[in-house]
């Protein structure tokens, strides 16, 4: 194992990892880097020329997070997340909070019970996942009484308002930051938000993203949507959605906008995102086809 915290000089190798192992929709080299807290470092532990865990480390605090999930083959995961907790919990972490899937955590479990080195503590919260199949989707055109409040929606919004459609390298980045901070404030429900994920996103002029989507209705910017394509698979991860509520129903303009897009770039499938019980309501009014759950959890040593 080989420890790499010159994430930048290896921005390389850790997209060769990624390019080869990637199988989360979060599985990004620039996505890492926007979702580094302030006062975290990054490393690379790596295990071969194409595996390793993106990490942070959080020293103040001593404690480690895995970025989503281990970059490796299936095989190879469980045995490379005992070698970097060993590796942490002897240089002094306290704990390191991790972010699996429902069938990896499960695993992981199983793992500590029967080599009870480590514990898993109770999970802190679950993201739900919709996913689109584009194939199926039967949102084009927006026909039929299953779609009836969203056509409403759509027809009503277009004819009160002037609405453009831009590009993030058309727009002011200090105007789409005022997007995030009123997104921010509108969050009451106990969702998760991660404004700094956002911000430097903007701030990187989405530098790894293949789509920016910046709605401007009456001259003012009221919505982002952008994401990326997961490497050697055909499936699309609008990893941000973001709207401000001055005007009525931008939520569903602008995530029905973003679907419409998709499908015509020939997306096999779109991921919107996990997000917490309210979250998940309002994207059931896209109609995905299916759902999956990651949770977000701490291991400790015993």
């Amino acid at each position: 194992m080989e420890i790499i915290s010159a994430i930048i000089a290896h921005e390389a190798l850790i997209k060769r990892i990624i390019n080869v192992q990637a199988y989360c929709p979060e599985h990004n080299y620039y996505c890492y880097l926007y979702n580094t807290e302030h006062a975290d470092k990054n490393y690379l532990f790596k295990f071969s020329e194409d595996e390793g865990i993106l990490a942070r480390h959080d020293e103040k605090a001593k404690e480690w997070y895995i970025f989503v999930g281990i970059l490796a083959r299936e095989e190879n995961r469980i045995s490379y997340l005992l070698q970097f907790l060993d590796y942490i919990f002897t240089h002094g972490a306290k704990k390191v909070f991790v972010e699996f899937d429902t069938a990896f955590r499960k695993l992981v479990l199983k793992t500590f019970k029967i080599n009870p080195v480590y514990r898993a503590v109770r999970i802190n919260y679950t993201l739900t996942w919709p996913v689109f199949d584009m194939q199926q989707w039967d949102g084009v055109g927006m026909q039929g009484k299953d779609w009836k409040d969203m056509r409403y929606y759509w027809n009503k919004y277009f004819r009160d308002y002037k609405v453009e459609f831009k590009t993030a390298a058309e727009c002011d980045k200090e105007e789409m930051k005022k997007v995030v901070l009123e997104w921010t404030k509108q969050r009451t429900t106990g969702d998760e938000t991660h404004n700094e994920y956002f911000l430097k996103a903007v701030d990187g002029e989405f530098m790894g993203f293949d789509h920016t989507r910046i709605m401007v209705v009456n001259n003012k910017i009221v919505a982002i949507t952008a994401g990326f394509k997961m490497p050697n698979k055909n499936y699309y991860y609008s990893s941000i959605g973001l709207y401000t509520r001055e005007f009525d129903r931008t939520g569903e303009v602008a995530n029905m906008d973003d679907l419409l897009f998709l499908k015509k770039q020939g997306y096999d499938f779109v991921d919107f995102g996990g997000g917490e019980k309210t979250l998940t309501e309002f994207k059931k009014k896209f109609k995905p086809s299916y759902y999956y759950k990651t949770h977000v959890f701490s291991i400790v040593k015993k």
